[in-house]
């Protein structure tokens, strides 16, 4: 009755099970005639001597190690495939975020100012401090330039219009400030590369810009040579990669004017418009949303901070879901096809009980050329493995419930 998952029990999988059933297949099989108890189960194993296999016939372990690996497979190869064609398939049918961001929250993150204020999902912000708000890049400019100051925020909830007052924090990422490089004048060597007033610097070479001096550092470095840059520019919707080759011998004056500051947020995510694309620009678009995931899974484990704020049970799967249906079927689709892939992670993990788990256990037979572990060491794998995804459950669903009650969730 409760949603907490379910599993599939394989014939002759399970240690203590095969006795069993060669015991019913010996009694109903061939019973004794001078023996009037031959046909009680709880009795016969009394007569099944040591001997006795522990499989039936066409149990599980009958089977060859590749088939029962590529059994085991199966369950998290499908989970994958499922979440990965669902996002394949999702701008060729559904639509997915187009680069255009509008004034309207897509999601209030924990711990925030938008939070503490009371800003929802599905909020539009029409005006700040009395200008008005025609999209979501003049919203963030506003925010991102307004740090420590007070706004006034007009916000649309369904026919109702609210005023709400804010203070937008500093922006932080990995636990350190974020600074932002604009463009004050671009200079000769900014001439060259293209670079404009307004242009926000975010990376030169391959390399994410943390401060004006990082830029014109390069920019001195590689004067006569050709590089890249790349800008956010209020004209555009997606960064833009600036091509050039710099002016040889580059004096102080050459060098663009350039202002580095923090900023402020709200944190809050606006959503973006919805566009559908071509089933060969869908499927890219899946890949890469895919590889994606695979990218954040590599990131927290360089960064094990990370794992405590990016991970959940059920109830935190529940609030993540409940954010994704106010936001539209787009949404929707996205957070089945990232809780799939994600189960298919999980269930790889070498825990015992897990798939992975039982992969462990097939490494270890192929390793000790085809012999098994015993009955009791199956049984003791087992009972390891439902310790640790018990101790799991009780510690991310403690958390979930902390992070609930101290109104740490998305809104």
């Amino acid at each position: 009755m409760l949603p907490l998952g379910g599993f599939v029990k394989i014939a002759g999988m399970e240690p203590d099970e095969a006795p069993l059933v060669a015991a019913k297949d010996k009694v109903l099989g061939k019973p004794n005639p001078s023996d009037p108890d031959s046909k009680d189960l709880p009795l016969i194993t009394e007569n099944i001597g040591d001997g006795v296999p522990c499989t039936a016939p066409d149990g599980f372990y009958s089977k060859p190690l590749w088939q029962r690996a590529l059994v085991i497979l199966a369950g998290p190869v499908m989970s994958f495939l499922f979440g990965y064609i669902a996002f394949c398939l999702m701008g060729w049918t559904v639509g997915i975020p187009s680069g255009k961001v509008l004034s309207r929250i897509g999601m209030v993150s924990p711990g925030g100012e938008g939070q503490r204020i009371g800003l929802r999902t599905g909020d539009v912000i029409t005006a700040i401090n009395g200008q008005h708000i025609s999209d979501g890049k003049q919203m963030i400019a506003v925010i991102n330039g307004s740090l420590g100051k007070t706004l006034t925020l007009n916000v649309k909830r369904g026919d109702e219009m609210l005023t709400k007052t804010a203070t937008p924090q500093t922006a932080m990422e990995n636990d350190k400030p974020v600074i932002r490089t604009e463009v004050i004048a671009p200079g000769a060597a900014g001439f060259a590369l293209g670079l404009a007033a307004g242009d926000t610097v975010l990376g030169v070479a391959k390399d994410k810009v943390t401060s004006a001096d990082q830029v014109t550092s390069f920019l001195q470095a590689n004067a006569g040579k050709a590089v890249e840059v790349i800008v956010s520019r209020p004209t555009s919707d997606d960064p833009i990669p600036l091509h050039g080759t710099l002016p040889a011998g580059l004096s102080a004056s050459a060098l663009p004017t350039l202002n580095s500051h923090h900023i402020g947020v709200l944190k809050i995510q606006p959503s973006s418009e919805i566009k559908h694309l071509s089933f060969g620009d869908s499927v890219a678009a899946g890949t890469n949303a895919t590889l994606g995931i695979f990218a954040h899974l590599g990131e927290m484990v360089r960064q094990p901070s990370q794992i405590k704020e990016n991970t959940g049970g059920i109830i935190f799967m529940y609030q993540v879901t409940n954010v994704a249906v106010k936001n539209g079927l787009v949404e929707e689709v996205a957070i089945m096809a990232q809780l799939s892939i994600s189960l298919a992670i999980f269930n790889l993990l070498p825990i015992p009980i897990l798939d992975g788990g039982h992969l462990l256990t097939f490494f270890l037979e192929w390793v000790r050329r085809g012999k098994r572990l015993t009955d009791q060491q199956q049984q003791a794998f087992l009972m390891t493995g439902l310790a640790i995804i018990g101790v799991l459950f009780v510690l991310i669903n403690s958390h979930d419930i902390i992070r609930t009650i101290t109104h740490q969730v998305p809104q």
